[in-house]
């Protein structure tokens, strides 16, 4: 993939957001959000630059001093998250004009982004139906360009199964924390046991169903010889209204059974277009969905 996986006039805008989470950050290493259980060690971490809202007694007025900007001082009482990221690399997910695939890497380097300047536990993995390439436990924001490297790299194929993929070995962390899915969900095989496989393991679970307006709304008319994009497999078939009424009615079943299962499960999902703008899905959609604050 070419160009800015992010753009850098609102990179400053990302810093100031964090993954929430239902459940409470542990550890013993430093991170930016507050644990249930504070420790008792008080040894200075790192400084943050000061976002309106937050404890004016954090403020290190020595180095406001020094250099006239406001600054918080961090310790090993707040202690890190572990968020993992699993992004759909089937060959489905090139689908369509704007891509599914772009905007997707793009949402897993937003996430990691913004998880690793808060020094949280950041873990990228691509599958179709294995594991096919992963990076694991970076931290801090000195790592952002490996992260980004890592998925500049990436490139979709190969025929999807998230059930196999995230029993594949070193699939899953041992370590409780978020795993966000970014996927189309379009799994012949389902995704239902491997979505369970995954929330035993701990995990916060959520889910982003990436789709094209083309997918959601096709415009073809005529006899067409339809090729499936992972199976190579053709059908030949005559695209009247009806039909296409029929396709619209079948795949809003699909997605309402999507978020049925994932309702039941406590897991959130959200429906995002590709042709959507990143910045309006992260700054946006997943705030006001709560994924984060």
């Amino acid at each position: 993939m070419s160009g800015h996986l992010l753009d850098p006039a609102w990179l400053a805008k990302l810093e100031r957001l964090q993954m929430a989470s239902k459940r409470t950050a542990s550890g013993n290493q430093a991170g930016l959000r507050r644990a249930k259980q504070l420790g008792s060690s008080m040894e200075f971490a790192e400084y943050r630059a000061y976002v309106p809202g937050d404890d004016l007694r954090q403020l290190d007025w020595n180095a406001y001093a020094r250099s006239g900007k406001l600054f918080l001082k961090k310790y090993l009482d707040e202690t890190q998250l572990t968020v993992n990221v699993y992004i759909d690399c089937s060959r489905s997910m090139s689908h369509g004009q704007t891509g599914k695939w772009e905007r997707s890497v793009q949402l897993a380097a937003a996430l990691g982004y913004l998880s690793l300047c808060h020094l949280d536990h950041v873990s990228i993995y691509a599958f179709d139906r294995q594991m096919v390439a992963a990076v694991r436990g970076l931290q801090g924001k000195s790592q952002a360009p490996r992260l980004l490297d890592f998925l500049a790299k990436l490139e979709p194929g190969g025929t999807g199964d998230l059930n196999e993929a995230l029993r594949s070995p070193g699939a899953v962390s041992g370590k409780g924390g978020i795993s966000i899915v970014l996927s189309d969900f379009l799994f012949e095989s389902g995704y239902e046991s491997g979505l369970a496989y995954l929330q035993a393991a701990k995990q916060d679970v959520i889910l982003v169903q990436v789709l094209s307006g083309e997918e959601q709304d096709p415009a073809y008319r005529g006899e067409l010889r339809l090729i499936d994009a992972e199976t190579g497999q053709a059908k030949e078939v005559s695209l009247t209204g009806t039909l296409l009424e029929q396709y619209r009615k079948s795949l809003q079943q699909y997605r309402q059974e999507l978020s049925a299962f994932a309702f039941g499960r406590g897991m959130p999902v959200l429906s995002v277009e590709a042709e959507q703008a990143v910045e309006s899905i992260v700054f946006q959609v997943f705030r006001r969905a709560g994924i984060i604050r």
